[in-house]
């Protein structure tokens, strides 16, 4: 369909000079491969992770006991487990890439939504821009598009941190990609980008393909083009009534029953296009008919939304509500949070310095032809009923979640740092410590570390409880200690978790590796106790998730609990 209603004004901005192609990767080969760290430095860390799990600490008869077994296979199994896994890092750039995808993410079941995707609430732009619906996600869709070729191209400037690169690998994965049901292990294809020159657009339900390139010239469509196509879009979304069978709800689903479900659906080729469109695509735009207001009405829309004008198994997926709220929705298979915080934080950024002089004059645009088509489904019987229970079951699931949020506007980063301490490590002990509080206890709590300074790093967990993040937190609710004392038992645990996000960030953490070792296992050995007593399972059953990447261009982010425990 070629639509040519245009939003217009008087004048145009240039388009900043294109950068020349090579810049994003090219610290690429200067990244050392992840490590396998020596058995005795993980068994060294791991245990003196687990003394505070312990009532009497490492006098406990328990650990001690356990201390035992971790030095019998530091002395018998373990041995011939690190040698296999460093036999298999021989020529590899990083051993672990293939095992944690799969294993941690693609072979995954529970739903991606709520369960395992990540959100941003986007901050509020008080700008006419900002303030109207469709001129936001116009210019949020024009600059995300500027940053998705900024990837094509490799001009985007590469991440370096006080001096020291970031790997660049998984922004690849951020465009022309998602995530696709199958049993077992899902798939994730990524799709030639200048053959998939479209997006999807979710409006009352209803979904479209809409082309963001002009296909002769394969430039970015003009804000004038994209703002008509949106529009458009909108009113078509508006002009029929919302789906009777609507079929982003399964994509919420537990993945093998989503797997099932996607196998019924492809029997038909017309489902079977529009299925390869929506993977295919490069990112998704969601207009949301809902006004939230407060907070947690904003987030569990980033969250969740209503599993109806939504489709979870995409990387990039944006929203933008009646009333300008907008925000992103990450799927998280082959990207931890790092690369979609900098888009978001860009383009969020971007947006808020527009003007409606960005749009351009109507003569600019007016012989560029405005593509888009409504992707058809065609549901049986069986898929009706498939998409009516998983209905009840997102309402239920979603139901079951509380989201609650507390501003406290008396303490930021700079006061922080004027005390000389790190905000992370603050942070981390600040909610140790509200823990406490609450429970009278330290429960794990992990805390992503990035590798990326190595090849293809994601992540090492962080164990933020640790025996001196234990001892300050009895201390401090101690009256009868001296102040003094409380806050040297806080400066200690402090540098105690800045040592190990230290460690972790370089991939000497002990969890990766661990779960390195646990894959040297062949069928018909035996696990050593060290794998099988109850402290192994629990000191990694995270009833405290602290992920964060924050940025001044949000007004909050999240995820799902990771364990079903308070």
């Amino acid at each position: 369909m070629t639509v040519s209603t245009r939003f217009i004004h008087s004048s145009s901005s240039m388009a900043a000079p294109v950068k020349k192609k090579g810049d994003m990767y090219k610290h690429q080969d200067e990244l050392p491969p992840l490590p396998v760290p020596s058995l005795k430095q993980t068994l060294d860390t791991y245990k003196k992770s687990i003394i505070p799990y312990y009532p009497k600490g490492e006098k406990d008869p328990h650990f001690l006991k356990y201390g035992k077994v971790i030095d019998d296979f530091a002395k018998t199994q373990g041995p011939k487990l690190q040698e296999r896994l460093e036999k298999y890092a021989v020529g590899k750039r990083n051993w672990l890439s293939d095992y944690w995808d799969n294993l941690a993410y693609l072979e995954y079941r529970d739903p991606v939504c709520p369960f395992v995707s990540y959100f941003y609430a986007h901050k509020d732009i008080n700008t006419v821009i900002g303030k109207d619906q469709l001129l936001k996600a116009a210019c949020l869709t024009s600059e995300t598009l500027k940053f998705m070729e900024s990837i094509e191209n490799e001009s985007l400037e590469p991440d370096v941190l006080k001096g020291t690169p970031f790997c660049m690998e998984s922004f690849k994965w951020m465009f022309n990609n998602a995530r696709i049901p199958n049993q077992i292990r899902d798939l994730s294809p990524r799709f030639e980008p200048k053959e998939n020159r479209f997006m999807v657009v979710i409006s009352n339900g209803h979904f479209y393909k809409f082309y963001h390139h002009n296909l002769e010239t394969d430039t970015i469509l003009s804000l004038n083009d994209i703002y008509a196509g949106l529009a458009s879009i909108q009113q078509a979304s508006h002009n029929q009534p919302a789906p009777k069978n609507p079929i982003g709800v399964l994509s919420s689903s537990h993945r093998d029953k989503w797997a099932e479900n996607y196998q019924e659906l492809i029997k038909n080729p017309i489902n079977r296009l529009s299925l390869h469109d929506l993977a295919s695509s490069s990112f998704v735009l969601c207009l949301d008919d809902t006004f939230p207001n407060t907070f947690e009405e904003r987030f569990r829309t980033m969250w969740h939304g209503n599993g109806i004008n939504r489709w979870y198994d995409k990387p990039v997926e944006l929203f933008v509500t009646r009333n300008a709220v907008s925000g992103f929705l990450g799927e998280h298979s082959r990207m931890d949070g790092s690369p979609t915080a900098r888009m978001n934080d860009h383009i969020v950024n971007q947006v808020s310095k527009m003007t409606l002089e960005d749009f351009g004059s109507a003569d600019e645009s007016l012989n560029t032809p405005i593509l888009f088509e409504h992707l058809k489904f065609e549901v049986n019987a069986k898929i009706e009923k498939e998409i009516s229970q998983e209905l009840v079951t997102f309402k239920n699931t979603v139901d079951s979640l509380d989201i609650k949020v507390w501003h406290h506007f008396g303490l930021g980063k700079k006061q922080i740092k004027q005390f000389k301490v790190s905000p992370d490590a603050f942070m981390q002990m600040m909610f140790q410590l509200a823990y406490f509080k609450y429970t009278g206890t330290l429960r794990p709590t992990y805390e992503p570390a990035s590798t990326k300074r190595c090849f293809n790093g994601r992540t090492e967990t962080c164990r933020s409880v640790s025996p001196e993040s234990l001892k300050f937190v009895k201390l401090w609710e101690n009256p009868s200690v001296s102040r003094e004392k409380r806050v040297a038992a806080f400066r200690d645990a402090v540098k105690a978790h800045i040592e190990y996000v230290g460690k972790a960030s370089m991939g000497y953490g002990c969890d990766r590796h661990m779960f390195g070792l646990r894959q040297m296992l062949q069928p018909e050995e035996t696990q050593h106790e060290f794998f099988t007593d109850p402290i192994n399972n629990y000191s990694s059953h995270w009833y405290v998730s602290t992920s964060n990447l924050s940025s001044d261009q949000f007004i909050g982010w999240g995820w799902s609990p990771v364990v079903p425990e308070e």
